[in-house]
């Protein structure tokens, strides 16, 4: 029933799915492709909050709890996402209440998920970077990408993800680099897990001292 009075939309790499502050009337479920999520401070900074990979849903916040959007999402890869909209989804949740509690459970994961990351932040910036990178690599393996290590993300964002500066993020990549741990990728764009499980038990490491 929830898919019957959704509408379909298929978006190219770099189109916008959808705008910070603008109004929230209907959240997407992702059901094909890769997007991107980020997030405007008041200064102006542009700060990388993390992939989606389909299936996933978008913009259940705002649309939940009438406000505007929090964040922007563009497609990284072709993508198709149906658009459910406020009124339907509430005859669809007064039918079917374990949507909600669904919706519910997808929330509470990506409080967990900040909450690591913030945790990671308040220890070091090489903390908060393992984090991230971890974090990528782990939402890439669950979605089933042939190659979960090759992450597509450059130094310039990931210094956005840490609130980091460039020359920061840079030393710190070339320290793991040196570890055998990660591989930057400068004409790809993107860093390579060499070592996943020793980058997480460098995190733990890092966490304990």
């Amino acid at each position: 029933m929830i898919l019957e009075g959704s509408t379909e939309l298929s978006y190219q790499p770099g189109d916008s799915l959808m705008h910070q502050d603008a109004s929230g009337q209907a959240l997407f479920l992702l059901t094909e492709g890769v997007v991107r999520v980020s997030r405007q401070s008041l200064g102006g900074r542009v700060r990388m909050l993390g992939d989606l990979y389909a299936p996933a849903v978008l913009g259940e916040t705002a649309l939940l709890a009438s406000v505007y959007r929090s964040a922007s999402v563009i497609a990284l890869t072709e993508a198709k996402a149906l658009a459910i909209y406020r009124d339907h989804l509430e005859r669809v949740v007064n039918r079917y209440p374990k949507v909600l509690w669904n919706v519910a459970r997808l929330l509470a994961e990506r409080v967990t998920q900040l909450n690591d990351e913030l945790i990671a932040a308040g220890i070091s910036t090489e903390a908060s970077m393992a984090q991230v990178l971890v974090q990528m690599y782990n939402v890439r393996l669950a979605a089933g990408t042939t190659d979960p290590q090759h992450l597509p993300i450059n130094v310039s964002d990931l210094s956005q993800r840490l609130s980091s500066s460039r020359e920061t993020t840079s030393r710190l990549l070339k320290k793991l680099s040196g570890q055998k741990l990660v591989q930057v990728h400068v004409p790809e764009g993107t860093i390579e897990l060499l070592n996943a499980p020793s980058l997480e038990e460098l995190l733990h490491h890092l966490a304990s001292d």
